[in-house]
């Protein structure tokens, strides 16, 4: 397959100094990275937290008043985006127009090109980047001196609540040619991304699947921003 990588979840609050609090408390982060400048920009603040060489970001709205904001308000905390990486973003988004498809913003930031794709198109709203090298991230080398691997060595796979699973799979397999399997669920190296009903609940990020440095821990389950963080085997992530 094609080199792919779920690299970062990402959540959003309305308390981002609390929520800081509990993923420290959670996984012993020793800290986090923040671009102040960037994210006011575009109406938030936010911590970027490391695992080895996966990462989870906590967004908050600055304004109450902000789209966002009034959504959180309404909604309370939850899931909000993931991060995927590709080799290949002109492809990505050369396919994409096959499919009657185009993303929200394609640039550069800081070196690098990155995409944002629509909810109704991958689950939910989606980065798709191209980050060189291959194993770097953004904010690299900061964002990878923030690592802790004691209590969570990476993640393992994230879950979206969709409408549609097949549709939604079969977008992301047309896109970055990750395979699919039978229950919908989208094979990116190490990790995985599982597409299922949302009937009438929430859509979007709704669960995530992290794996466990201790494997007494296999089967905890702690919660961010409203979304659950379940502690799965490496076992799990190898068959990804």
């Amino acid at each position: 397959m094609e080199p792919l990588r779920l690299r970062q979840v990402v959540l959003i609050t309305d308390d981002l100094d609390t929520a800081r609090k509990e993923a420290i408390a959670a996984f012993g982060f020793p800290g986090s990275v923040r671009d102040e400048e960037g994210m006011a920009s575009l109406g938030f603040i936010h911590d970027v937290f490391s695992f080895a060489d996966t990462f989870i970001e906590i967004v908050a709205p600055i304004s109450p008043d902000s789209p966002h904001g009034r959504q959180v308000a309404a909604n309370g905390p939850s899931g909000f985006m993931i991060a995927t990486q590709v080799l290949d973003l002109d492809l990505v988004v050369e396919r994409a127009t096959g499919q009657g498809l185009a993303p929200l913003m394609h640039q550069e930031y800081d070196g690098h090109m990155i995409s944002q794709w629509h909810p109704k198109a991958l689950g939910t709203l989606t980065e798709i980047d191209q980050v060189d090298p291959f194993e770097s991230w953004h904010f690299a080398p900061q964002v990878f001196a923030q690592s802790a691997t004691d209590v969570a060595v990476d993640i393992a796979g994230a879950t979206l609540a969709v409408p549609d699973p097949a549709a939604v799979a079969s977008t992301w397999a047309a896109l970055t040619g990750a395979p699919v399997e039978q229950d919908h669920t989208v094979r990116m190296g190490p990790e995985s991304l599982s597409l299922v009903p949302s009937g009438d609940g929430p859509r979007g990020l709704v669960a995530v699947d992290v794996v466990a440095a201790d494997p007494q821990q296999v089967g905890r389950v702690v919660e961010l921003c409203g979304v659950p963080f379940r502690f799965v085997s490496p076992e799990s992530q190898e068959q990804s």
